[in-house]
């Protein structure tokens, strides 16, 4: 999708703002600020882009100037991509009944869900903000805040979705199906809505949607009820799946959702000890990301990290075993000499 800017300069917005994401996770901080405020007046995603390295900023520092300029940078995005609440069913309905052309339709369409999904984005960020100002009424506006943002996702996902199943059908020939669903209204018609521009959009959403599930999945059982009874969910499953789409998406949120996996497999199951979960299998999991990823992110701070991370879980895990070998021949050392000594104590 490209956008036009000045000097007749176009651009694909999607594309620059993964390589501004990709530039910031490869250190270079300044240049990725820098592409993404150039440009940030010409596209909400560029303008999401500026905001989310401003929060990165105020959340290194902790200073107060800074926490008040990324809520300031992220309010002005969230300005930008502002719609009315018409939901994106309707709003297809409403376009295909003014008799627009379809790849126009489809245009406004991907546009509609980009900007929700952004605001979204922006309202979990805006919340962390207030967290960290740790003031009762704080944490009562940034978990209102926080249950727009999971309302939103949850729509958008759905959307999307629907979007998908429609496209899928059109293109298996099942046009039978397509227009019953159609005269029903039950089915967006998907006129000028790429197959491509569909998986980065579901790309987009599955971060924010995944981190939901799988954080709130971490939620003690005792409190999970109550959360759950306030409308959040807590699939565990659906999470990392979600996460592992938005992973191999092409959408900017993409090296996002590939440091939640790897925050998830190397951090949380080794530490949390999480019923069900397999530590060894997280492990070569993660170690599987970080070779997908090597060529892509060499010098990343953040992947050596996690890189770090792998081995000294490595270093750990044999430590335990030769520590159990150690033991059972321990063992097995005073079982042999108990059963002499008894031997012995006999004649």
């Amino acid at each position: 999708r490209g956008v036009s800017v000045r000097d007749g300069e176009h651009i694909d917005d999607a594309e620059m703002a993964l390589q501004g994401i990709n530039m910031l996770l490869n250190n270079g901080f300044k240049e990725s600020d820098e592409l993404f405020r150039r440009y940030r007046g010409q596209s909400p995603l560029m303008s999401f882009g500026a905001s989310f390295v401003s929060f990165l900023n105020a959340m290194m520092t902790f200073e107060e100037e800074k926490m008040q300029t990324a809520c300031d940078d992220l309010r002005t995005t969230e300005k930008l991509c502002e719609s009315d609440s018409a939901g994106v069913i309707e709003t297809i309905r409403n376009k295909i009944k003014k008799s627009m052309d379809s790849q126009r339709s489809g245009v406004v369409v991907v546009d509609r869900l980009q900007r929700q999904i952004i605001v979204a984005d922006c309202q979990v960020y805006l919340a962390v903000l207030s967290f960290v100002k740790q003031e009762l009424s704080a944490y009562i506006k940034g978990g209102w805040i926080l249950r727009k943002a999971w309302k939103m996702y949850n729509k958008c996902h759905s959307d999307i979705s629907q979007l998908q199943d429609a496209y899928q059908r059109r293109s298996s020939g099942n046009q039978d199906s397509l227009s019953a669903d159609n005269a029903n209204h039950n089915t967006p018609v998907e006129n000028g809505v790429t197959a491509e521009a569909l998986d980065r959009l579901k790309g987009s959403v599955s971060f924010g949607y995944g981190l939901f599930h799988l954080c709130i999945s971490m939620v003690p059982p005792h409190l999970l009820k109550i959360i759950n009874l306030l409308g959040f969910p807590g699939d565990r499953l659906q999470g990392l799946s979600s996460l592992m789409y938005a992973s191999e998406s092409k959408d900017m949120k993409a090296p996002l959702a590939t440091l939640a996996l790897l925050w998830y497999h190397t951090v949380v199951l080794p530490f949390f000890a999480l019923e069900g979960s397999d530590t060894h299998a997280g492990l070569l999991e993660a170690k599987a990301i970080l070779q997908r990823k090597s060529v892509v992110y060499p010098n990343s701070s953040l992947f050596m990290f996690f890189k770090g991370r792998v081995q000294r879980l490595e270093v750990c895990n044999l430590s335990v075993m030769v520590s159990d070998r150690s033991v059972s021949k321990s063992i097995l050392a005073a079982d042999s000499l108990f059963v002499l000594r008894s031997m012995r104590n006999t004649q």
